[in-house]
């Protein structure tokens, strides 16, 4: 299985790092000794279960609250005890918190005050071309719709020129489509801007597929921070395994198990397993099997299987697994 990986490639300087960041509220230790590094133009996805410190850890990273220990460092430089307005990262939140009295050229350019009025109208300008909202630069943000107004809250993170952008379930309050949509058009903008970023979602499959690395986290530590194929194929540990995707065990021939996605996985009629449970997903049916013993797997399989709730059924791998973590 593999370890944990919070750094970036091997030669890269980190645009962010954090050592043994430590944050105690309410009598318990909401993160418990992170480590976590992103390198320039990197984009990793924070992602687990609620109240596991994923929004914590980007407060402490923005320096919106301290870390009871550890350390925070931005291109080198130690920021842990520097206030958050001094350490030029952006900061994107769900709601946005756009000013509603301004246009959007006005909120884009709230944070550059200390330039010239040229130069922070040509930025300005920059900023909104680079995320396509130009002709929308006199309207005021109640004109804009969801995905609009969130690429305005970006343009105006961006505007500063940080290193770092932090991004907080940017896009919890978007429709599905819209999100994913959204979500593509943020990864691209920082892609180009050459902006590190992290973005804490709930959501798995936008961890997964918008993440250049994905960190999993529980319980106030990061479990494991690896590229997506990494963390979704060899897992460092159940928990791991079964939150970012749907994971069957089933027994192998050193006597362990072996854990298995349903796209790995083939059911067949007749055999000493059951069919519990039968979900129509559009291009396949998710069946749910329960053996005499209790062990449960799940197999994807094409929407004309001939398989109903109650049927008798055998399973069997149709790709390698990985041994059990």
């Amino acid at each position: 299985m593999s370890t944990v990986d919070a750094a970036p490639s091997a030669g890269v300087a980190p645009a962010l790092q954090a050592f043994g960041i430590r944050r105690r509220l309410g009598g318990r230790d909401v993160l418990d000794g992170v480590d976590l590094a992103v390198a320039p133009g990197e984009l990793v996805t924070l992602v687990g279960p609620s109240g596991c410190g994923k929004s914590t850890l980007l407060r402490v990273l923005a320096g919106l609250e301290p870390a009871d220990a550890g350390s925070v460092a931005l291109s080198g430089r130690d920021v842990t005890t520097v206030p958050a307005e001094q350490r030029r990262v952006g900061l994107v939140f769900q709601d946005n918190a756009l000013f509603g009295h301004l246009r959007v050229a006005r909120n884009v350019a709230f944070g550059l005050h200390h330039l010239p009025r040229a130069e922070r109208g040509a930025r300005t300008e920059a900023m909104l071309d680079v995320v396509k909202l130009g002709h929308l630069a006199r309207r005021y943000p109640h004109q804009l719709s969801g995905g609009e107004q969130q690429r305005v809250a970006l343009a105006r993170a961006l505007a500063p020129q940080p290193s770092v952008v932090l991004l907080d379930e940017p896009f919890g309050a978007l429709d599905e489509v819209l999100r994913e949509e959204i979500g593509w058009e943020v990864k691209s903008i920082l892609a180009r801007s050459g902006t590190a970023a992290v973005l804490v979602t709930h959501d798995r499959h936008e961890a997964l597929s918008l993440g250049d690395r994905v960190a999993v986290m529980d319980h106030g530590r990061i479990l494991q921070c690896a590229p997506p194929r990494t963390v979704y194929e060899h897992p460092s540990s159940r928990f791991v395994a079964d939150f970012l995707a749907v994971s069957s065990y089933v027994p192998s021939a050193s006597g362990g198990s072996t854990m298995l996605r349903p796209h790995q996985m083939r059911v067949s009629p007749g055999g000493p397993w059951t069919v519990r449970r039968v979900e129509f997903l559009g291009a396949s049916h998710r069946y749910t099997v329960q053996s005499a013993d209790g062990t449960t797997a799940v197999a994807d399989l094409g929407p004309d299987e001939p398989l109903s709730v109650g049927d008798a059924c055998d399973v069997s791998p149709v790709a390698p697994g990985v041994a059990s973590p």
